[in-house]
C-alpha cells in the first residue's frame, strides 16, 4: 500500500468557491469605496465653492447683498438672501448643484452675514 499525500478534487473545488466568494466581496466593497471616494471629491469643491461665495457676499455692502446665481466649471451656484433681525443681519442660503453620473446632486449651504 502507499501513502499518497496530496489534496483531492473536492477539497481544491471548495477551495475555490471559498476565494470566489471572498474575491467577490473585495470587488463590490472596492466599487462603493471608489464611488464614496468620488462624492466626497464633489462635495469637497462644493463646499469650498460655497465658502468663496459666502466671503463675497461678506465683502460687499449689506445693501448689495442681493439674490443671485453664477457658474464654476460644472457647478451651478444660487443663493437666496433674506434679511434678518431688523435688518443688522442677511441670511444666505446657496445651493451648489453638481452633474453626476446618475443626475444632478444638490448640497445646501447657509451662513449669517453680520451688517
Amino acid at each position: 500500500m502507499t501513502s499518497e499525500r496530496g489534496f483531492t478534487i473536492v477539497e481544491v473545488i471548495i477551495a475555490i468557491m471559498v476565494l470566489s466568494v471572498g474575491l467577490l466581496a473585495l470587488v463590490g466593497s472596492a466599487a462603493v469605496t471608489t464611488r464614496m471616494i468620488s462624492q466626497g471629491q464633489r462635495y469637497t469643491e462644493a463646499s469650498t465653492l460655497a465658502n468663496q461665495r459666502f466671503e463675497i457676499l461678506r465683502s460687499l455692502p449689506c445693501a448689495s447683498v442681493v439674490d443671485g446665481s453664477a457658474t464654476s466649471g460644472q457647478f451651478s451656484l444660487t443663493w437666496r438672501v433674506s434679511s434678518m433681525a431688523n435688518g443688522r443681519a442677511s441670511l444666505v442660503q446657496l445651493n451648489v448643484a453638481s452633474p453626476t453620473g446618475t443626475g444632478v446632486r444638490n448640497d445646501r449651504f447657509s451662513t449669517v452675514i453680520l451688517c
